[in-house]
């Protein structure tokens, strides 16, 4: 159940972690479905993108192990379904209001051994104007600790805004904040198990680490918006995953 406390919590520090959001039989298939993507590609859904493991530099793009996948959403009636799971979307109103739609979705994979992401705002991706109605909801689909590369955030970073933003010049499709001489906490590293869901701000700076171990990291990502919020990326908006209220 979602509470006020918990609305108090996101507000201060721009993140809300939620241990057993979904059941295991909740998840199951979900679990099965990424499973069969990751192994069969090919079985997606017509719409459904494939990122991979060497698009974060120009001269490997295209190969290693499959990295995410966007638009299951968008695109697939299960994960349309799934998004609809009235818990996710009681957490997802009371952090942004009553009328909300998931503008955009992903899942993203760490493969064994898999590179970092380092520290990002999802809103400079996105430009979800007002700032602040922006939400994703990250559900681990296996359990995140330390060595597999869990989630690690800055606290009250989000009360900053957008940050500009430069190019990692070895993998120029990460966007690196520039947050000037600003002092800023030290992050924290949110270990969960799976069916667990963190919430966080889009203007949250938030970052995960490489892989470490012999097994798959895997996460299904929804980036709720109030149902007005529009981006001040017009392309975007005509690739809203799904209009709920």
């Amino acid at each position: 159940m979602f509470t006020q406390d918990m609305k108090q919590s996101y507000d201060e520090n721009g993140f809300l972690v939620v241990e057993g959001l979904f059941s295991p039989e909740e998840l199951a298939g979900v679990q099965q479905r990424i499973e069969t993507l990751i192994t069969d590609p090919d079985s997606r859904h017509e719409g459904v993108g494939i990122g991979r493991e060497g698009d974060t530099k120009a001269e490997t793009k295209g190969t290693g192990e499959i990295r995410g996948a966007s638009f299951l959403v968008r695109f697939d009636p299960f994960f349309q379904a799934f998004a609809r799971t009235p818990s996710l979307l009681q957490h997802a109103r009371g952090l942004l209001g009553p009328r909300v739609k998931v503008f955009r979705d992903q899942a993203l994979f760490k493969p064994p051994r898999g590179q970092a992401k380092p520290l990002h705002q999802d809103q400079s991706y996105f430009l979800v104007e007002p700032a602040d109605d922006l939400v994703t909801a990250w559900i681990a689909l296996d359990e995140a600790t330390l060595e597999n590369g869990c989630m690690t955030y800055v606290p009250g970073s989000h009360k900053h805004g957008v940050f500009p933003i430069g190019h990692d010049p070895e993998r120029p499709v990460h966007h690196v904040p520039d947050t000037g001489d600003l002092d800023l906490p030290e992050p924290v590293h949110c270990p969960v198990p799976a069916g667990s869901v963190i919430f966080h701000h889009g203007c949250a700076l938030h970052a995960s680490a490489d892989n470490q171990t012999d097994t798959w990291r895997k996460a299904l990502i929804m980036h709720f918006s109030t149902s007005e919020a529009l981006s001040a990326r017009p392309e975007l908006n005509e690739q809203v995953s799904l209009e709920i209220d």
